[in-house]
């Protein structure tokens, strides 16, 4: 019996041991997310687990996310490493009973590798398309030496630079620049895309940004600006960077310029200046400029910078201009000849501090600007058609503008992060006082004979002061409704309250000189008014993120008041409007490297307080102006939708957008012919609203790279439709547009050669229901080439050609052929001396052309200008990034 009971026991214990292990061997999930500081993912991150004495390893998938399905210990220690980023370790200790573990997520810091000249060559992906970000792998693209981040971004699919270096994305401006996610210098994005090398870029990213606030607080709402974030090379994070150039050109026209910049990661500091003069012709010149900003990081939370421009130049331009009116009564030719001549003197400083903890954000900005300006000007307006006069004017005007501007932000998250609360105040005050000395002569014709009738002689002295000030404020508060343990993405409801203030007073006084000589005020012809305008605006919205998805959408209520007194007479207007207005956004992540977004956003604008005024303004003894108090506020809704895919395997990749806008109760000048003295025709404009303005349009893109990204064929356009409502003489017309162009491009770039041609076509139409439905029509067809020839990194001779045929222009547009060919030769160690030498126009066939459409009015311009010319420059450029020992071959391509 004892022996059954010893048994027993001993069978017992054994049973309690293995109950006992087993519970010690229960195992728990354990997952996370590792991202950059921009916070994206970081693929193919190496992670290892230490769980006692078992190790587990896995790596991060295309969204940075990991798990590890058996971790037996509620004590374990993580390692993180990836190329380019420094390691992460530390240890975690996890409840026991708690079988599904959703780690914080890990964000990497880039690291500083320092590598002697090595040469390493994988094939990359030249494109990577996410939610709300275009990654270019500059690696996948040909960086010569010399070559600057201009001539990078020209060869990336969807992104266009202008002759001045404007930066557009798919047709929309960038207008931030940022490097490694933080802000750079000034954010002046056409000024350091020419200075910074394309040889220290890892990646260039176009990112759709909606602020600092709302990247802290996760609340993001209205419509996005793009921002281009430039990713550097491991170890390329600092540096001084630079240079002196020295242009001469045999059109007269000298310059020299100078820029110095130091980069110490945290701490940036620039300063530059320039002096050019023209003389010629056509062109009249003398500027000179001289700018400083600083930028640097004095703590851990915060960061301060500050810049102070100044400029004083003067311009002598000569313009031509052709204008035609279409009338029910007929239409109105006007050929304008004006020369300018123009002092001007701007002083601009800004000042800023922001800070950012875990738990807080705020910022601090102070801006003021003094411009002072003269200009003298003489113009002449020659009238045929309906009205038959000439106008022959001087004007002579002195201007000065002060002001000053300035805002408070801050936003703290509150609850573990799941509310967050935000305010924000702003102020403004500015002035400006402009004194006119305005001669004219009109000269009245016979509409049948042509015979002069009579001359009108008017000289006046305009003495204009202007003051203004406001202030405003918003509180926004928004709440996840999402329970606290879920880190799938988050929901947010947030409801917001903004208002403006403003104040602004004009006094006009005019004086004419009588035939005697004595000067005189002119009542009619001054003002003296005070104007009060109040807005609100009332929001709520709802936001969510999810890995792929993320979308808003809200509603907003906009009641506004503007009170205007009219000291002289006693007159006073008031005017209410009460808007709504919807807004929407979404972007989704289909698959890799495939996504498409969709905007959509409503807003309102209430009138000018000088459309509204019902008193004649006859500043404009041709033209005179009378206000409507009755108008409305002009409500306009915007959609965009835009679709990306790039193919990694075939090398296609395709841009597509889509965008709309149209308005309600949109305010239009109404343009009435009077009858003078004289029987002649002057103008009188007052101002209706209308609805049926509206604008559609679409744009593609779709680029081919072959050959290594050596080789690239692509094919671009856009179609829009316009359609306008407007007034003539008290009759509702209307007036519709088209304008339609294509273009094909081919490139071919090499470390010693490049070779680029393309050819478009571009047709715009325009039809008037007045005039029995006139029809304008221009159509231009443009054939472009250049090439270059790089046989060494110190020598390039480049060429490049253009024709242009243009159909359809009232001013004469010839269809010019123009040539420029060029040489540029490098010495001392590093190529840091630069000579150049450009011929441009070699055949004299340049001008500046352009067209615009307002109502029923088509204007052409000509500006006159010396194109052909020879232009040689001499440049030092200094371009130091890393340290002594942190020197990287170009040819590495870091591909996350």
């Amino acid at each position: 019996m004892r022996k059954s009971n010893n048994l027993c026991f001993l069978l017992f214990f054994i049973l309690i041991i293995f109950s006992f292990n087993a519970l010690a061997q229960s195992s728990s999930k354990i997952s996370g997310h590792v991202i950059d500081s921009l916070k994206k993912p970081i693929e193919g991150a190496s992670i290892r687990l230490i769980n006692g004495h078992d190790t587990l390893r896995t790596n991060a998938d295309a969204k940075g996310n990991f798990a590890f399905l058996k971790v037996t210990r509620n004590k374990f220690y993580i390692t993180i490493t990836a190329l380019g980023y420094k390691p992460f370790t530390t240890i975690y200790e996890i409840e026991s009973s708690k079988k599904n573990i959703v780690l914080d997520p890990v964000v990497l810091q880039i690291e500083t590798i320092r590598l002697e000249d090595v040469q390493v060559k994988v094939k990359v992906d030249p494109i990577k398309i996410k939610k709300d970000t275009i990654e270019y792998n500059a690696g996948a693209y040909t960086v010569r030496e010399n070559d600057k981040v201009e001539d990078l971004l020209r060869q990336l699919q969807g992104i266009e630079i202008d002759e001045k270096g404007a930066v557009t994305a798919m047709g929309k401006k960038m207008t931030k620049l940022r490097v490694n996610g933080e802000d750079f210098f000034t954010n002046n994005v056409e000024d350091y895309i020419r200075q910074l090398p394309a040889d220290i870029i890892a990646k260039i990213q176009v990112i759709e940004d909606y602020g600092d606030e709302a990247n802290f607080t996760g609340i993001k709402t209205g419509t996005p600006q793009k921002m281009l974030n430039l990713v550097m090379k491991p170890g390329k994070d600092k540096g001084i960077f630079g240079g002196v150039n020295v242009n001469t050109a045999t059109n007269n026209a000298h310059s020299l310029a100078g820029k110095g910049n130091i980069w110490k990661k945290t701490k940036q500091i620039g300063f530059g200046g320039r002096y050019g003069i023209t003389n010629n012709e056509f062109t009249k010149s003398n500027n000179g400029a001289l700018s400083g900003n600083i930028r640097d990081k004095i703590s851990k939370e915060f960061t301060v910078n500050g810049s102070y421009d100044f400029s004083e130049g003067t311009n002598k331009s000569i313009q031509s201009n052709y204008l035609e009116t279409f009338n029910p009564q007929g239409t109105i030719y006007d050929l304008r000849e004006s020369i300018n001549n123009s002092n001007s003197l701007t002083n601009n400083i800004n000042l800023g501090l922001n800070g950012s903890t875990k738990k807080n954000y705020f910022n601090v900005m102070l801006a003021g600007a003094l411009a002072d300006t003269r200009n003298d000007a003489f113009s002449t307006s020659n009238k045929t058609g309906i009205i038959r006069q000439d106008l022959s004017s001087n004007l002579g005007s002195r201007n000065s503008n002060p002001n000053l501007n300035g805002s408070i932000n801050w936003s703290r998250r509150l609850s573990n992060n799941k509310r967050s609360l935000s305010m924000g105040f702003s102020f403004g005050n500015s002035g400006g006082n402009t004194n006119s000395s305005i001669n004219d002569m009109i000269r009245y014709y016979n509409e049948t004979t042509n015979i002069l009738l009579k001359d009108s002689i008017l000289n006046r002295l305009v003495d204009n002061n202007t003051l203004s000030s406001n202030f405003g404020g918003n509180i926004q508060f928004s709440n996840s409704l999402k329970k606290s343990k879920d880190s799938t993405g988050y929901n947010f409801i947030n409801v917001s309250y903004r208002f403006m203030v403003s104040r602004s007073r004009n006094l006009q006084t005019t004086k004419v000189n009588s035939p005697l000589g004595n000067s005189f005020v002119v009542d009619s012809l001054g003002q003296d008014y005070v104007s009060n305008f109040i807005n609100q605006n009332i929001s709520i919205g709802y936001n969510a993120n999810k890995n792929q998805l993320s979308y808003n959408f809200g509603v907003n209520f906009s009641p506004s008041i503007i009170i205007g007194q009219y000291r002289n007479t006693g007159q006073k207007l008031k005017n209410y409007q009460l808007n709504f207005s919807p807004s929407a956004n979404l972007s989704y992540q289909m698959k890799e490297n495939e996504s498409f977004s969709f905007d959509y956003s409503g807003a309102t604008n209430s009138p000018d307080f000088n459309k509204l005024q019902p008193i004649r303004n006859n500043n404009d003894v041709q033209n005179l102006i009378i206000g409507n108090p009755d108008l409305k506020t002009t409500a306009s809704h915007t959609a965009d939708f835009s679709y990306n895919k790039f193919g990694i395997k075939s090398g296609l990749s395709i841009m597509a957008g889509l965008s709309g806008t149209f308005a309600i109760n949109s305010v239009v000048s109404n343009t009435v012919f009077l009858r003078d003295t004289l029987n002649s025709l002057k103008q009188q404009t007052t101002f209706e609203n209308v609805n049926g303005i509206y604008n559609i349009g679409a744009n593609y893109s779709a680029n081919k790279r072959m050959l290594d990204n050596k080789f690239s064929l692509s094919i671009n356009g856009n179609i829009a439709y316009s359609h306008n409502v407007f007034y003539t003489d008290n009759v509702l017309n209307r007036s519709r547009g088209i304008n339609v162009s294509n273009g094909f491009k081919f490139n071919l770039n090499q470390k010693k050669y490049a070779f680029n041609t393309s050819a478009s076509y571009s047709f715009s139409s325009n039809t008037y229901s007045v005039m029995n439905q006139n029809i304008k029509n221009v159509q231009v067809v443009a054939l472009s080439g250049s090439a270059s020839w790089i046989p060494n990194k110190h020598f390039r001779v480049n060429a490049s050609a253009s024709k242009s045929l243009n159909f359809g222009y009232s001013l004469y547009a010839g269809n010019p052929l123009l040539v420029n060919v060029g040489m540029n030769t490098s010495f001392l160690k590093g190529n840091r001396l630069l000579f150049s030498v450009q011929a441009n126009d070699l055949f004299n066939q340049g001008a500046l052309f352009s067209t615009s459409i307002t109502n029923n009015s088509i204007s052409e311009n000509r500006t006159r200008f010396i194109s052909r010319f020879i232009q040689a420059t001499l440049s030092y450029n200094l371009s130091q990034f890393g340290g002594k020992n942190s020197k990287l071959n170009s040819n590495i391509n870091v591909d996350e």
